[in-house]
């Protein structure tokens, strides 16, 4: 499960990067709107790590807690690394921490720090939720396909 987690976690970090960078060569980091996408992402690499531990798992009982689990562990490393390098993104580049400041509500009152908690808070509740679900929908796919 260790290894799943730390492989579907790694590409999952590289796909919330790589689009950041991407969004931000555009200059549309600052746009929140466009969380969707990274909500697709992170439930995406969820769904295909939990897909993978049960495929690979086919005679065990299915159990969503397992799934709930490695769901979160994949989520761990996507999430916080991820968390890090906007922290340091937002640290060296305060131009677009201005962008953010002007765009969010409580712009005013947030730092590089503060927004990247942000980030981390709302990834673990999105993880915690999608990890649930996905783990339930595998498990039924898996089940009407046996």
């Amino acid at each position: 499960m260790q290894k799943l987690a730390i492989r579907y976690g790694s590409m999952m970090f590289a796909g919330f990067t790589l689009f950041f960078l991407l969004m931000n060569l555009f200059g549309l980091a600052s746009n929140t709107n466009l969380r969707i996408f990274n909500f697709l992402i992170h439930m995406g690499f969820i769904y295909f790590a939990i897909k993978a531990y049960r495929e690979s798992h086919r005679d065990t009982f299915p159990n969503y807690a397992k799934g709930l689990v490695l769901g979160m562990y994949t989520s761990a490393i996507g999430v916080l690394g991820f968390t890090i390098f906007f922290l340091l993104f937002l640290t060296i580049n305060p131009a677009l921490m201005l962008e953010f400041k002007e765009v969010l509500p409580l712009g005013k009152y947030l730092n590089p720090f503060t927004l990247s908690i942000f980030v981390l808070v709302e990834g673990t509740a999105v993880s915690l939720i999608g990890s649930y679900i996905l783990s339930r929908v595998v498990g039924m796919q898996m089940s009407s396909s046996n």
